[in-house]
């Protein structure tokens, strides 16, 4: 998927719910960008502590580095810092009820029960202290996202690094409301044929009913039923823009690895939440689907496809291989032999 740059919508210092962590001063950083790291594509590792890193840092390594800029609160996310001490994450009450949160879902907390610290992709990471599981959140940010080395001070090393968290959804309605704020509507969710958690976990709530209130200023109007958005959670609240398709022949992919379209590959990114996205939309879902009916690298149909599916429907070639899809569903079917009893056949 392409990304917009998402400094391209200015928040509005307005309608923000209380959160853990100390917001950055304005919407842009105040520096000079040393190095901007896209986690675990191309050339770039999988998180911002590994060796390739070290030069941008004074003390010559790069996790010594982070490590002390997480202890000096200036490692922010969305705009949010994480909270540099275990004494400044326990001063903070609305840390201590809900975390040190990314999109309003908790990535840093303490569990007392325990006497131990939860950090890293929605704190799934059980540590024993609080300096590890901090660290492990600016480790955890997922392929695909990007994390910036600044200079504050001009000494030519990194003093402030901020990244991005942001997750997508697939649009259904649109609601300008009365207050000059839009609403999302991610669609129902097939209540019969649903998975047992499909609708109670990550950010489905968000873009159920009315959906949450994003302010005009934030919200790219470009964005239209049936595209994937990009939304996140900054100082200001919550912000969303279109994501952009890449449009072409499917090639070739496997799932979780790689997209191949038009002759470019295109690295899996992002982990969206299954909520937010229609089975038909995931892009795992959709690479072997494509292998298992024969649809890829076919020139001589000329059939092109989206990334991520956007738009939805395609036009008229997702009606074309639904139709070829099926016909080679029902060829297959026709050489079944159906077994009266079971007795005749294989037990492996």
């Amino acid at each position: 998927m392409k990304i917009a740059d998402v400094t391209a919508l200015v928040m509005l210092p307005s309608t923000a719910l209380a959160t853990c962590g100390t917001a950055y001063s304005s919407s842009k950083i105040d520096g000079t960008l040393l190095r901007a790291v896209v986690i675990n594509m191309g050339t770039d590792a999988t998180n911002i502590t590994a060796t390739q890193y070290d030069q941008y840092f004074e003390q010559g390594s790069a996790l010594e580095g982070v490590k002390a800029l997480i202890a000096a609160g200036q490692v922010y996310i969305n705009l949010w810092s994480i909270p540099s001490t275990e004494a400044s994450f326990k001063s903070s009450s609305d840390c201590l009820s809900d975390g040190y949160t990314l999109n309003q879902v908790a990535w840093l907390s303490s569990n007392a029960m325990a006497e131990s610290w939860l950090g890293g992709y929605k704190a799934e990471t059980a540590e024993d202290s609080y300096d590890a599981a901090a660290l492990s959140v600016i480790t955890s940010i997922v392929a695909g996202l990007e994390v910036r080395f600044w200079d504050t001070n001009g000494d030519g090393y990194t003093d402030l690094i901020d990244a991005d968290y942001l997750e997508g959804v697939t649009v259904d309605t649109i609601t300008e409301n009365a207050n000059g704020t839009f609403s999302v509507y991610r669609g129902n969710i097939d209540v019969e044929n649903k998975t047992p958690y499909e609708g109670t976990i990550f950010e489905a709530e968000c873009f159920a009913g009315s959906g949450i209130a994003i302010e005009a200023a934030n919200f790219d109007t470009t964005i239209k039923s049936g595209d994937v958005c990009l939304f996140w959670y900054g100082p200001s609240g919550w912000a969303m823009e279109r994501a952009l398709e890449i449009n072409g022949l499917f090639v070739d992919g496997a799932d979780h690895t790689f997209y191949d379209i038009a002759g470019v590959t295109y690295e899996d990114a992002m982990l969206f939440s299954r909520d937010n996205l229609f089975i038909s939309n995931r892009p795992g879902e959709f690479t072997d689907t494509q292998k298992f009916f024969g649809l890829t690298n076919d020139t001589a149909a000329g059939l092109d496809v989206s990334l991520w599916l956007v738009p939805v429907t395609n036009a008229g070639n997702s009606a074309a291989f639904l139709t070829r899809a099926v016909a080679q569903a029902q060829a297959e079917l026709a050489n079944v032999t159906i077994s009266a009893d079971g007795s005749d056949v294989p037990s492996t």
